[in-house]
């Protein structure tokens, strides 16, 4: 009997530190705020591929390293649905958070993504050269790169986008997912697919 308290006090104990060590590994929170629902696309197909080539694959710089101990390497999907509401999603690695980033702004334009790339239909190619998190000092750094290969037919236009950004740390963690998210948001935005469209119809 006594051999089954003592059992059962250590699993409880057992319970709890995990339950704490869980609880406390750090996350990298990053919030996807859509632009405006647009029909300027509504009815046109094309197809997406996401492709991660980045050379290092961390996201934690190595200034952030102290703060970040044990994280884990997925990332926190946020979509912000209006003002003050917010819905997780779920947990991603780098290459599936962004194809699931860039299907939502395509699709906010009216356009179907298609899991399968057919003739005649557009194709956008994007491979990930950059994805970090850092801390320089008292401030979150944040940079994220890709390049955005549009082609249709034997017709190729290629963009390199890339951002940055900052905040100064006060507490916690808030200031670093706030800085990777704005900068995440505006990289993905920053994709003029307009301009692309138009574009590939002037070369053909």
């Amino acid at each position: 009997m006594k051999v089954l308290l003592v059992c059962g006090k250590f699993l409880t104990l057992l319970s709890i530190f995990l339950f704490i060590t869980c609880a406390t590994l750090p996350s990298l929170d990053v919030t996807y705020k859509p632009l405006l629902k647009s029909s300027i696309f509504e009815g046109k197909e094309i197809y997406l591929k996401v492709v991660d080539k980045r050379a290092n694959k961390d996201i934690i710089g190595t200034g952030a390293e102290r703060v970040y101990k044990d994280f884990t390497g997925n990332v926190t999907f946020i979509l912000e649905k209006g003002t003050g509401e917010r819905s997780t999603v779920r947990m991603y690695e780098v290459e599936p958070l962004f194809k699931h980033v860039f299907v939502l702004y395509l699709e906010n334009m009216g356009l179907h993504v298609l899991p399968y790339p057919k003739a005649e239909i557009p194709q956008l190619v994007i491979r990930i050269h950059d994805f970090v998190l850092d801390l320089s000092g008292s401030r979150w750094t944040s940079r994220i790169a890709y390049e955005a290969e549009f082609s249709q037919g034997e017709k190729v236009l290629i963009r390199n986008l890339q951002g940055e950004g900052e905040k100064l740390r006060v507490s916690g963690l808030a200031q670093a997912h706030q800085v990777m998210s704005e900068t995440f948001s505006d990289i993905v935005h920053k994709l003029d697919v307009k301009e692309l469209v138009s574009s590939i119809k002037e070369e053909r």
